[in-house]
């Protein structure tokens, strides 16, 4: 009886001796596989990253934080321009209007802004409507607006067409409501067709909308369909 005992305690031993190896196995092959795609060979981990997305169909939705780029040039329609200004002089038709620490709204924007982190380089386009200071300063509709080298301290626009941006940055980017979250620290940041809403608010600029094509470091993404400009 105790030799039979003997026998079966050996088994067992024996069995899970067995899974522990297997469970170290398994480890170290998915430890070696991060290594090897992460280091040795990331056009791997590029295709295994851009089919999880394409798999999903249709466009792909970012949402963004980033440092912002040095100089950024829009030549868009865009349903609204949010901005706070400290001075400058802004011409709405043919008034030319002096102001100073004031918030301007701009309605049905279609034209030309140039910006840097601090600085409207250049407003120029028409317009359906404008606030300022929650006055609405329009004449008529399709006005013509001009705003140079004005310091600002809040951008924001809203539902506007980028052909492509591409620039070294440091920030967070989710992908797909997160499904896809990449840390970049000073890295190329590259992104095509993007449609949807930016704020820049000092050293903090956001995006948020659907893109065709990214390249974040060293992954590649591609949408299965192209971007329809809902603004041109």
């Amino acid at each position: 009886m105790d030799a039979q005992i003997q026998i079966i305690d050996q088994k067992r031993a024996h069995k899970k001796s067995r899974i522990w190896a297997f469970v170290f196995l398994v480890f170290f092959g998915v430890l070696g596989f991060l290594i090897y795609t992460s280091f040795y060979n990331p056009s791997f981990a590029k295709s295994i990253t851009g089919n999880i997305i394409k798999d999903r169909g249709g466009t792909i939705d970012i949402d963004a934080v980033l440092t912002p780029s040095e100089k950024l040039e829009i030549n868009s329609k865009m349903d609204k321009i949010e901005l706070k200004i400290s001075s400058g002089n802004f011409f709405v038709g043919k008034e030319e209007l002096k102001l100073n620490k004031a918030s301007i709204v701009i309605d049905g924007f279609n034209g030309k802004l140039i910006f840097n982190k601090n600085n409207i380089e250049k407003l120029d386009g028409k317009t359906e409507n404008i606030f300022v200071d929650g006055i609405s300063i329009t004449s008529s509709s399709n006005m013509k607006i001009l705003l140079e080298k004005s310091d600002f301290s809040f951008l924001k626009i809203h539902n506007f067409h980028l052909d492509d941006l591409n620039y070294r940055t440091s920030g967070i980017v989710k992908l797909n409501n997160g499904k896809v979250l990449v840390n970049l620290n000073d890295e190329d940041f590259k992104i095509e067709e993007f449609q949807g809403d930016l704020e820049l608010v000092r050293d903090r600029f956001k995006l948020n909308g659907i893109i065709k094509k990214s390249n974040l470091g060293f992954i590649d993404i591609k949408a299965t369909k192209n971007i329809e400009n809902k603004t041109s």
